[in-house]
């Protein structure tokens, strides 16, 4: 019997490690890139907030910047997700649009601790294949809205890229205006939607 519970304690553990801890991990550093974001950021004090052994992370990410980019990763998983949620139920392809630009900023406002280093390609690995599939996935809502609404009007690869570059540039560049306080207080979400109301009004 003793061996029995030593066995299932092990394989416990064992679950524990290869299963959850890379999760537990990543939102360790997300919790400390909330609060004080990359710069101070160290594998030893993710470790202590995830209650792991500080070699942990290291085991896992290799460094700093394989940790960084598991959490870019999962940001663009999410924003992806939040930007598809939106678009339920939403008839027309300026609505699903509309709909998408929305859920953006507001990921970006809500999710400060992954929006930082999702887009700081100097401290993310940007040749790692899970981060480029992610990124991927928040490219792919808007081109897919951008040919739907073009779908009547024969348009090449290029030009829907151009198009997909002026709409994620107008919804990121709002976004991070917004956070840095450029069009008033930051914590005013009134203000937010009313901006956001005119910038990009519903049909």
């Amino acid at each position: 019997m003793h061996n029995l519970l030593m066995t299932t304690k092990k394989m416990t553990k064992q679950n524990y490690h290869h299963g959850d801890l890379a999760a537990s991990l990543i939102q360790a550093a997300v919790s400390l890139l909330r609060e004080n974001g990359p710069a101070s950021l160290s594998l030893r004090e993710v470790a202590r907030v995830a209650g792991v052994s500080h070699g942990a992370p290291a085991h896992h990410f290799g460094d700093k910047v394989g940790l960084l980019t598991a959490v870019a990763t999962e940001g663009h998983d999410l924003l992806a997700v939040a930007l598809r949620k939106s678009q339920v139920e939403k008839v027309s392809a300026m609505s699903r649009l509309v709909a998408a630009g929305k859920a953006y900023v507001k990921f970006a406002i809500d999710q400060p601790a992954y929006f930082t280093v999702m887009f700081q390609f100097d401290l993310i690995n940007c040749d790692d294949p899970e981060f480029i599939r992610a990124g991927f996935l928040t490219k792919q809502v808007l081109e897919d809205c951008v040919r739907e609404m073009d779908r009547d009007v024969p348009a090449n690869k290029k030009q829907i890229q151009s198009k997909v570059i002026s709409l994620w540039s107008q919804v990121h560049g709002f976004a991070t205006l917004w956070k840095m306080g450029s069009f008033g207080n930051p914590a005013d979400r009134e203000l937010l939607e009313s901006l956001l109301s005119e910038m990009m009004p519903d049909e």
